[in-house]
């Protein structure tokens, strides 16, 4: 069809015009859509259709019809209107995609006359705010970790997801984007390693996931401490108070978490159970604890054996053991004991670990680890 031009007119004036090419909306919003169709068209109905071709849908008719969504923006029935707007609330993601303003002439049946430029939607949803998952159980100090992040419910699917310990970006081990079942939205998952240290005590690592939704990214924060165990170092001295008792102390050093219990066994019964202790806070975070028990030196054909064991989180034991011994080489009028302490600590596969001391008065007169 070739239309006319009077003077003074332009040809945008004489076209359907749809104001904006494209528009970001999120779910939940309202969504305007502007078209101006100029008044001297041929006389004929306005619709608005999402698509094109024969498989188009029908938004809004303004001759009327069921449409719950989508409401008028102006008067379309005053002299000389050419405000064909429209207004669709409750957005969804299934709203995404290109909407038509389109002039029919009216006929029998009617005539599509000119159609807008489109505006093409584009429906987003945030994702939401980024879960690290640690390890189930703690982990020994030098013993790599996992950590996963995991944040969902994002639309359109790209999406960028970095991970950085203490603000320093590390790799990631697998990444992976999967759209929801019955749901248009996408959750993102990511998993990376971390070779635990003690300099990591007061780390942290952080997920950072970044959309086009988002005006800056969403940040998600593991402490690398609460991953921590650190075995105490076990240490047993003793301090006569009597000539035939002896107190004796045992000491944990250097472990976190704070919760620990230690046991004292005699010759291998159970003498006493510390669950009460109240360990101290080093400055470097770690805690030092300590228990005494009062026992008799050994007869001369009594060894004595004397045990202390502590207990962490439930699954980690440390074990320090004294052997009280007469001296086979003295004479019977001066009778001296001496000991031997023990300490090793057992973690659930991992190879145990000892180290050895004999003593006497006091005084180290042998010392092994292995």
């Amino acid at each position: 069809m070739i239309l006319s031009f009077f003077p003074g007119t332009t040809n945008e004036m004489l076209k359907v015009q749809q104001a904006e090419l494209s528009q970001t909306v999120s779910p939940g919003e309202t969504l305007t859509l502007s078209c101006s169709v100029p008044d001297s068209f041929p006389k004929g109905p306005v619709l608005w259709f999402k698509g094109t071709g024969p498989n188009r849908q029908l938004i809004y008719s303004f001759r009327g019809g069921l449409f719950p969504r989508v409401k008028k923006t102006g008067n379309t029935t005053k002299a000389g209107n050419t405000d064909f707007s429209i207004r669709i609330s409750e957005i969804s993601l299934a709203d995404a995609g290109t909407y038509f303003c389109v002039k029919f002439k009216e006929g029998k049946p009617d005539i599509e006359y000119q159609s807008g430029q489109g505006t093409q939607v584009t429906v987003i949803a945030p994702p939401s705010l980024p879960v690290i998952i640690g390890p189930l159980e703690k982990a020994l100090i030098g013993q790599a970790v996992n950590f996963s992040c995991i944040s969902y419910g994002f639309f359109p699917e790209n999406i960028t997801l970095k991970w950085f310990k203490n603000g320093k970006e590390i790799s990631s081990l697998q990444t992976h984007v999967v759209k929801l079942k019955e749901s248009n939205v996408y959750k993102i998952s990511s998993t990376t390693e971390v070779v635990l240290s003690l300099q990591d005590f007061y780390a942290y690592i952080t997920c950072d996931v970044n959309h086009l939704s988002l005006h800056y990214p969403l940040q998600g924060t593991a402490d690398l401490s609460k991953t921590m165990l650190v075995p105490p170092t076990m240490s047993i001295f003793e301090h006569p108070v009597s000539k035939n008792k002896i107190n004796v102390t045992c000491k944990a050093k250097k472990f976190y978490p704070k919760g620990i219990w230690l046991t004292w066994l005699k010759n291998g019964n159970v003498s006493r159970i510390d669950k009460t202790l109240t360990p101290t806070k080093r400055r470097d975070g770690l805690y030092t604890v300590q228990s005494s028990i009062l026992v008799n030196k050994p007869h001369e054909i009594e060894d004595t054996v004397l045990t202390c064991q502590a207990e962490q989180d439930g699954q980690q034991e440390v074990t320090s053991k004294m052997t009280f011994l007469v001296s086979a080489h003295l004479d019977k009028h001066k009778k001296d004991f001496f000991y031997y302490s023990l300490s090793s600590y057992w973690f659930k596969s991992y190879a145990e670990q000892v180290s050895l001391e004999i003593i006497q008065k006091g005084i180290c007169l042998y010392s092994t680890y292995y």
